[in-house]
């Protein structure tokens, strides 16, 4: 529990994104909010609506310089949501249900329940988004598409401080734990990498980056709350954030302004004076 301890310290966190009451700067990135037609969803919608969460993604990611417009929705689609050429970035009310679900069915504790739902959510986000970054700016994919958004994202909540790195990527290992390892559903695996390696991949990314405040991934014997890496591929994983580092300074970068990056990365996104009580 010494990880949920240090969380808890870190948080209370509100619920995803909504906590920074700075105004966003000017974005490429459009949002909305649909209504969704079944009742189940519909105090998800107002939740994430009244929290302006899609608010505070449009302000993370307003350092991108797109050569268009890129809409960020959140829509009931019966799945996680992803992206495809053309088309809104989707965030499901169906995706957020399911994380909120597996929460609060393992835990009573309201800070571990926040820490899974905001880390899993701004994962699952910038997963999706990343599709549409490697889409709008051509950037080449050598390998599976999904180990590559997942890098992407992990290597972003990284350049955010270590509340937004520790809280992100943590979030996400415990739900990868309490939802007994199937990621965020089974359409994140269909004609894709294993959610298991995929999960690894992003761990590795964390570790590799920042391997004294992600220690409790490196391999050693006993039992443990989070997974953990193996010796071998510890070993490979600065080698393997140094890769995407290089791949975004490279293909990414250039589409950055700095100044704006520079602004964001000073943002507060995590407010540890109100609480987080997620959707209810």
């Amino acid at each position: 529990m010494v990880q949920f301890r240090r969380a808890a310290a870190l948080l209370p966190v509100v619920f995803l994104l909504a906590t920074a009451h700075a105004q966003s700067p000017a974005s490429q990135v459009d949002i909305r909010y649909d209504i969704p037609t079944d009742p189940q969803f519909q105090p998800i919608y107002e939740d994430l609506k009244r929290r302006a969460v899609l608010e505070r993604l449009q302000g993370f990611l307003s350092p991108l310089r797109l050569p268009k417009k890129l809409t960020l929705r959140t829509a009931q689609c019966g799945a996680t949501g992803g992206y495809k050429s053309g088309e809104p970035v989707t965030i499901c009310y169906d995706l957020v249900k399911h994380i909120i679900d597996v929460a609060k069915q393992n835990t009573k504790d309201p800070s571990e329940q926040s820490l899974m739902i905001y880390g899993t959510f701004v994962e699952a986000a910038l997963h999706h988004t990343a599709y549409a970054v490697f889409d709008l700016l051509n950037v080449p994919i050598l390998g599976r598409i999904d180990d590559a958004a997942d890098r992407l994202a992990a290597f972003t909540m990284m350049q955010f401080g270590d509340k937004v790195a520790y809280t992100t990527i943590v979030g996400t290992a415990t739900f990868f734990q309490y939802s007994k390892q199937t990621w965020t559903g089974s359409d994140f695996a269909s004609e894709a990498s294993p959610d298991a390696q995929r999960f690894y991949n992003y761990l590795c990314i964390a570790y590799g980056g920042d391997p004294l405040t992600f220690q409790f991934f490196a391999p050693r014997p006993g039992p443990s709350m989070l997974p953990r890496l193996s010796e071998k591929r510890a070993k490979r994983c600065e080698g393997e954030y140094l890769q995407v580092r290089h791949a975004f300074n490279l293909r990414i970068m250039p589409y950055i302004d700095p100044a704006l990056l520079i602004k964001v990365r000073a943002g507060q996104w995590l407010n540890s004076d109100e609480i987080a009580t997620g959707v209810k």
